[in-house]
């Protein structure tokens, strides 16, 4: 027997609702109390459909503009990471969000590599902070409606990219320099950091597109880099391959850093290889397309970011600036 489906609400206004400029929400939950208080949160301000069941959220986002899916995890009828997964096939510029009160590593990182969603909200929330998450979102997804203005002519050739690994393996760097020559055109390099000053050095002198990270290398924790380097060059896409699996560093990854990609070690070529080739696509359309840079806007750091790495990330990226960076100043 199928579970009861909630048919999409709207506020009571929703004649003048659905005629205005209001950004429309669509919020999943298989629980109506956890309905009820988004609808309450958001309904003076954004045009709301709700639903309890994800099928039907996908035949909302089908007949209806959508600017920002805020999905349960666990639900019964479809997990979220499935959801999302889907609605990105159905809604490419519709932003996602998984809300979900477990700490499941699996949900986490199928969010990251199905659902790219752009901010995972713990249970219970801060009413402040799901508001201003959800707004944002919602504002983006607004941007991304309006005309993009002329993107500058590139020349389409052979400059040289390269892909950054930065890991402290031996084994790795040569698996994956192996799999970029194999595969990858003749103009596509691996440049291989064991630390973050190495890795520095490299994003100085050459146009990387992709990093390619452990969270941890030589007892040095990986993660305040990726994300301060997502907040001044969001063209950049990053791609953690590791053995870790912590939840809460997982978690900071998507919102603070916007991670593509979580893939696993010992690493299995072809999902890192379509792993990479995906991030240079995002790279590409992020540098072509500037205003979609705010799509793979970050949330500020919960911890204070080492000052000194951060002034030098900052003098770096500030010395190769380019207009299409989205360069987020300090």
């Amino acid at each position: 027997m199928n579970p009861a489906i909630e048919k999409p609400r709207m506020p009571s206004n929703a004649a003048s609702a659905a005629g205005s400029a209001k950004p429309t929400l669509l919020f999943v939950d298989d629980e109506e109390r956890i309905l009820r208080s988004l609808r309450m949160l958001f309904a003076a301000n954004y045009r709301v459909l709700s639903t309890t069941d994800g099928n039907e959220a996908l035949e909302i986002l089908k007949r209806e503009k959508v600017h920002a899916l805020i999905s349960d995890q666990r639900m019964p009828v479809m997990a979220g990471v499935d959801l999302l997964r889907q609605a990105r096939e159905i809604a490419p510029n519709t932003m996602r969000l998984l809300l979900t009160g477990y700490s499941d590593i699996d949900a986490i990182v199928g969010s990251i590599n199905d659902g790219e969603v752009f901010r995972y909200i713990n249970k219970p929330w801060n009413a402040d902070d799901i508001r201003s998450i959800v707004g944002e979102a919602a504002e983006i997804a607004l941007g991304l409606d309006r005309p993009a203005a002329p993107a500058p002519a590139q020349q389409a050739g052979s400059e040289p990219m390269s892909i950054l690994l930065i890991d402290d393996s031996r084994d790795t760097a040569s698996e994956l320099s192996a799999l970029i020559r194999e595969s990858l055109p003749q103009n596509f390099g691996l440049e291989w950091a064991t630390g973050v000053s190495e890795a520095m050095s490299v994003l100085e002198q050459k146009n990387v597109s992709v990093v390619v990270s452990e969270v941890r290398v030589g007892g040095e924790d990986m993660t305040p880099f990726l994300k301060t380097l997502k907040r001044f060059k969001p063209h950049i896409v990053t791609v953690v391959l590791t053995s870790f699996r912590d939840t809460a560093q997982l978690v900071g990854l998507i919102n603070q850093g916007q991670v593509h990609r979580v893939l696993p070690k010992p690493m299995r070529k072809t999902m890192t290889l379509r792993s990479i080739q995906s991030g240079i696509d995002r790279s590409r359309e992020i540098q072509s397309r500037p205003e979609i840079a705010r799509r793979h806007k970050v949330e500020a750091p919960k911890q204070d970011v080492d000052p000194g790495l951060l002034n030098r990330i900052r003098g770096l990226f500030q010395r190769t600036a380019k207009p299409s960076d989205g360069h987020p100043g300090a």
